[in-house]
Formats: C-alpha cells, structure tokens, sequence
C-alpha cells in the first residue's frame, strides 16, 4: 500500500456519513484524486470538527493500493495550509473558485498531473481576494484549456489555416477548434459570431483584458463538457455588471 503525500486543493465535498467525507482533490504531482476520508467530522472532548471545507487548499496524506489506482483512496491526514476566506466575502469570487473547480474536474482525469495548472488555481484563488473578478477568471479559462491542450487557435482559420488577424468578420466553431474565415464558416455546422475585439484579446492574451473573453471561452468549455459549466449562469449573474463594461452589446459574440 503506497503512502502519498502531496498539495491539494479541495474541489468537491460530499458527506459521506455522519463522520465522513468524499473529497475529489486536485493534487500538484498526482492529478485529481477521490478520497475518502474516514473521521473527518469526528470531534474530541476538546475539539469540534466540521470536516474539510471546500476550496481550501492543504497538504493531504493518502493511501493507494498497489494495482487498484481506479478505486477510491483513503485519506489519513490533512493540514489545510489556506482556506481563502476571502472567498465567502463576494458572491462573485465565490461563484467563480466553485466555477474554476467544476471545469478542472471536468477537463483532468485521474492520476493526471498538471502542476501549472496547480499553479494556475492557486494564482485565481489568491487574484480573487478583491475585484474585479472577470479578467482573473477568464484567464483560467484560458491557461486552463492550454494546460489540457484544448486551447482553440485564433490567429489562423482552423479550418483552412488561413490567417485572421485582419479579417473583420469572424466566427468561431467549439468541434472544428477555433476562428473561422468567412469561407469556411458556411460549411460549419456548429459556430457562432465572433467579433475581432474577442478575438484580438485571445490572439495577444497579455494584453490583461481576457475578461471581453469570458463569454466565448465559457460557451467552448460547454462544448467540450457537454452540458453547461456548474454555476455559469450564476457566475454571469453575479459579474453583470463587470460584463456591461466589458463587452460591447453591440460586438458580442452571438
């Protein structure tokens, strides 16, 4: 039986009994884990236990049987190392950690690690400690599907390869992977409008306003999941206002 020790951060929390808790932790060298940790909500005579809360991040000890890697693992210990708090001070840094770990669940499989996409959460828990909030979330969106290698191409048409930087209309296809050309677009079945300002922020990401982006990389996350980002209509709910002043009612991405 391997002993494991690694970071984590706490993405998924299930009770499991009266004591216990399910975790799915993303971990920096092992990838996304499922735990069971026994006693998580036990108390003492001198302490009181609430279990491991969710989105903190800590240093878990686990358990894993020699040629069983697919069935759960047990945790044995956790010391939580940050629980940002700052989280539970807006809705929107809240909705959208819960955000950032439903699509990380979802795009990384088990035992597969991504220590920069470790990185890359714990950079937007800590950027979430004050707004605005739509630019640190959108460029996890971003590092996120380069990190699984889903990033859609936007300088040149992903259908052709024709170059798009001075095209002025644009659309953008999830399944083909990316911008389409005027040309190519007629033969897509699945795509949507998209405007050059998008498209130059994603073309030049280090021009620091991804968030213009939000909306076209959360519709592309749709695609690949297939079904909608957990708490995407309340994470667009809760940055309205970010979103008015970023976008241009009159270039949004249809």
């Amino acid at each position: 039986m391997a002993l494991i020790k690694d970071e984590a951060f706490v993405l998924r929390r299930l009770d499991f009994s009266e004591t216990s808790q399910v975790l799915a932790i993303f971990t920096r060298d092992h990838g996304q884990q499922s735990v069971l940790f026994k006693g998580a909500k036990r108390s003492t005579k001198t302490r009181a236990s609430i279990g491991i809360d969710l989105l903190e991040k800590g240093d878990a000890v686990f358990t894993m049987r020699a040629g069983k890697e697919d069935r759960m693992a047990t945790l044995t210990d956790w010391r939580q190392r940050d629980g940002f708090r700052h989280l539970r001070n807006a809705l929107g840094a809240l909705y959208s950690a819960e955000y950032a770990a439903d699509v990380t669940l979802s795009l990384t499989e088990r035992h597969d690690a991504h220590p920069p996409l470790f990185e890359s959460l714990d950079s937007l828990f800590n950027d979430l400690a004050q707004p605005p909030y739509l630019d640190s979330i959108a460029r996890f969106q971003w590092e996120l599907l380069t990190h699984v290698g889903m990033r859609p191409e936007m300088r040149h048409c992903a259908a052709c390869g024709k170059d798009t930087v001075d095209d002025s209309v644009l659309f953008f296809s999830s399944h083909q992977g990316g911008a389409l050309c005027r040309d190519c677009e007629p033969h897509a079945i699945e795509k949507r409008r998209l405007s050059r300002a998008t498209a130059d922020v994603l073309i030049d990401t280090k021009t620091g306003r991804l968030g213009r982006a939000f909306m076209l990389l959360d519709y592309h996350l749709r695609e690949i999941i297939g079904r909608p980002p957990r708490l995407s209509k309340m994470l667009q709910s809760a940055l309205r206002d970010e979103l008015k002043q970023m976008v241009d009612k009159r270039l949004l991405d249809r």
